[in-house]
């Protein structure tokens, strides 16, 4: 069964330690769509002169250029040095997938799934053997179906991993509902009911309220 991890490392061990003790305030996270090896980070919490002048004196960046700008946030291409790529391909040679990925205060928090728990145990393994001071922040299996744990199916579940993935929820979106029913080979209304009824399910778990569609079906 897939397993969900969330770790959390220092960036003195990893990337852009010197960027974030140069400027405390300094932020940054993954842009969504990682489509090459040099990816896309945004930056914020500082002037962007500020931001560029650390990362132009950070060891672990070979290069970087400025994509786009919104608001106080700035879309970075950062080519890293070739021992951080070392270090991050660890959880892909693992079978792992980086679903999202943040620095804050030093520390990157990076959350991944793996096919199962032992591909997660060994990745955390491989990054202690590398020196790196990881922290398992959460740790979860997937979803299960059936009356002994509500909660979403697996259909629910991966059509809506897939949409986050795929830019669904972006402005503007990135992917059709129609594009994701081709992939799932299912109906567009069928893709909409699911995202549907797994959204509901979230919001009434973390807002800790009965789930409308429960109620509904109830009467």
């Amino acid at each position: 069964m897939a397993t969900f991890v969330e770790l959390e490392l220092p960036a003195a061990e990893t990337a852009l330690g010197e960027t974030f003790d140069r400027v405390r305030s300094c932020y940054c996270y993954l842009e969504q769509a990682v489509v090459s090896e040099t990816p896309g980070l945004w930056f914020g919490g500082a002037e962007r002169s500020v931001i560029e002048a650390a990362l132009e004196a950070d060891a672990t960046v070979d290069a970087h250029s400025r994509i786009r700008a919104a608001s106080d946030e700035w879309l970075y291409e950062i080519r890293f040095a070739d021992e951080i790529y070392e270090i991050g391909a660890l959880p892909f040679e693992e079978g792992g997938t980086i679903l999202a990925a943040s620095a804050d205060c030093g520390v990157w928090s990076i959350r991944m799934r793996f096919p199962d728990h032992e591909s997660a145990t060994r990745t955390y393994r491989r990054f202690l053997e590398r020196d790196v001071d990881v922290d398992v922040a959460s740790l979860r299996k997937g979803p299960k179906t059936g009356p002994e744990r509500p909660g979403l199916t697996v259909e629910q579940y991966e059509t809506l991993v897939a949409a986050v993935e795929r830019g669904y929820y972006e402005v503007p979106r990135e992917v059709s509902v129609q594009e994701l029913a081709d992939e799932f080979d299912i109906s567009d209304q069928s893709v909409s009911e699911r995202l549907r009824r797994a959204s509901s399910e979230i919001l009434a778990t973390e807002l800790n309220v009965a789930d409308a569609n429960s109620r509904a079906d109830d009467r």
